[in-house]
């Protein structure tokens, strides 16, 4: 699991997580501070970490990605945090797609990659690997979608369905180049790269982490009971889960719904896609 390169569990494909800490990009080009670093590392720890540490499928290989310019204790830190876990790799210059298609080729000797983007400051399900696992039949160029999700905020969990979502997977045949990678397009418009296969499953697989360092992220979801939540994820959520406060939320976060779809039409057909996606575990792998 994590830093050594495993074949996923159907023999023929290995499958990357990836995970961006602190490459410059286009959102953060400027060096960050020892401080915007040392609350990243916090949230990275308390979130990412255990859950891939308490993946039911273990095969898997996470490669967490750092600016080469990283501060000495931060590069301690990480290979501390590493062992057994996840491989460092620091990149020289801008994190681009096209070190990444090289880097992965580098890595995989089977003729199919599978690329998994994940924050390093969210969380996924313990099956989240598995799920996404189960869904390889031997594709070419074909994104996998989780849709059910989930957003934790102020102490509160909302639930979120959302096609093309931050947590997306590419499946790609590279018998004959190098891997396109997840990180091909934006994951707001991968349908203009590959088809998307949006999966339905009876529990949130990821769960965004708002907080005041997001660059784009928005509460958007439904409020839920830590009980819908929780048991499907390795870490430690301080909720408020009154219920009233919850009722009262769920009124407010429905009207908020209804406002965003009427501001952009657009976003009702996506929300369609994620009530008829295929249900996981209808798969058969080849």
């Amino acid at each position: 699991m994590g830093s050594e390169i495993t074949d996923c569990s159907r023999g023929s494909a290995t499958h990357f997580v990836l995970t961006r800490f602190n490459v410059r990009s286009f959102y953060h080009k400027a060096e960050p501070t020892d401080e915007w670093l040392r609350e990243r590392l916090q949230l990275f720890e308390m979130y990412c970490i255990p859950c891939f540490r308490n993946q039911t499928e273990a095969r898997f290989t996470w490669l967490v990605f750092l600016d080469s310019l990283s501060p000495l204790w931060l590069r301690q830190e990480i290979d501390k945090l590493s062992q057994g876990l996840f491989r460092a790799v620091y990149v020289e210059g801008a994190f681009s797609q096209e070190f990444l298609s090289r880097t992965i080729g580098q890595l995989s000797v089977t003729p199919y990659v599978i690329t998994t983007r994940v924050d390093n400051d969210d969380a996924v399900a313990n099956d989240f690997i598995e799920t996404i696992q189960n869904c390889f039949a031997e594709q070419d160029k074909t994104f996998v979608n989780l849709v059910n999700g989930a957003q934790y905020a102020g102490r509160k969990l909302y639930v979120r369905p959302y096609t093309m979502n931050p947590f997306s997977s590419l499946i790609e045949r590279v018998a004959n180049h190098r891997p396109a990678t997840v990180f091909v397009e934006h994951h707001y418009r991968i349908d203009a790269y590959a088809p998307v296969l949006n999966v339905r499953t009876a529990h949130p697989m990821w769960l965004q982490v708002i907080h005041g360092g997001n660059v784009l992220n928005e509460v958007v979801g439904l409020r839920t009971s830590a009980q819908r939540i929780a048991p499907h994820f390795s870490v430690s959520l301080e909720v408020d889960d009154r219920l009233f406060s919850r009722s009262v939320d769920r009124v407010l976060g429905a009207w908020r719904i209804f406002l965003r779809l009427l501001r952009k039409p657009s976003r009702l057909r996506d929300l369609t896609r994620t009530l008829v996606a295929r249900k996981a575990g209808s798969f058969v792998s080849k």
